[in-house]
């Protein structure tokens, strides 16, 4: 059985302001799901989405992380600023991050250390672009990604997510076929198995990110090793990430049944 919760994350990027980010969630408030929603919402509002979300079931994280833990770093926030201001989660290494930032590996091992170290439970983004995919190279990046990423961090049990985003089909309508889904997740966790062992393996949850819709969603949580969503414009639409947030936790039912 897999004991891993189901998630589902919204990641909202540039967009609000705070009344377009309030009604989307507003529909939450008071309802129990057994799967894990979280939202993140710019930096500036994530105040206010908790104190809006007080009184509900949902979890908030951020973008984005800074690697350095203080200092002179104007525009920066640190791990243990977010951990102080409520957040729970953080994203590290999105692709547009990498591509637009410059972001590369070794910023993101500073930062998955940095969240780690505050009490954050960081998100992990790889993925390969367009013509690394049609250069068969997918599985080369993705172990160089992770590997390098993670290079000298001890984990514990499930004190990481990784989700997989295939750079080419973000923002694209391209989504990959929950088949094409499930095979990467499966080579992940096989990759993780081989570096951390079976048991860390299995903790870890893994999820999907890349142009995930109420359509989509339902197909690509049944997968044995999609633990969960990262959803972008989708979550903007109430109603729209309501549904998938409701598939989720139709998945996290069914497993709790077997």
């Amino acid at each position: 059985m897999n004991a891993r919760r189901p998630i589902v994350i919204a990641n909202w990027k540039l967009n609000g302001g705070i009344d377009l980010l309030c009604s989307s969630v507003a529909s939450f408030i008071g309802k129990h799901y057994e799967a894990e929603i979280v939202v993140c919402p710019p930096y500036i509002y994530i105040r206010d989405m908790l104190n809006f979300l007080q009184h509900s079931e949902i979890n908030i994280g951020s973008q984005n992380v800074s690697k350095y833990a203080s200092g002179a770093y104007t525009g920066e926030t640190s791990a243990q600023m977010l951990k102080e201001a409520g957040c729970k989660y953080c994203l590290i290494g999105h692709s547009e991050r990498r591509a637009m930032f410059r972001e590369n590996n070794a910023s993101c091992q500073i930062k998955v250390q940095r969240a780690l170290e505050n009490g954050l439970t960081p998100v992990l983004c790889v993925g390969e672009n367009q013509q690394e995919r049609e250069n068969n190279v997918t599985k080369d990046v993705l172990i160089r990604q992770i590997t390098e990423s993670l290079e000298g961090i001890k984990l514990e049990d499930g004190s990481i997510c990784i989700a997989y985003e295939p750079v080419w089909a973000i923002g694209t309508g391209k989504a990959a076929t929950p088949e094409m889904a499930q095979e990467v997740h499966q080579f992940i966790r096989h990759e993780l198995s081989a570096q951390y062992g079976e048991t860390q393996a299995q903790s870890i949850r893994l999820l999907y990110g890349g142009s995930v819709n109420k359509d989509n969603a339902k197909q690509l949580l049944t997968q044995t090793d999609i633990d969960g969503l990262l959803v972008g414009g989708a979550s903007l639409d109430p109603d729209h990430f309501l549904t998938i947030c409701q598939q989720a936790t139709k998945q996290a039912e069914a497993q709790l049944s077997n």
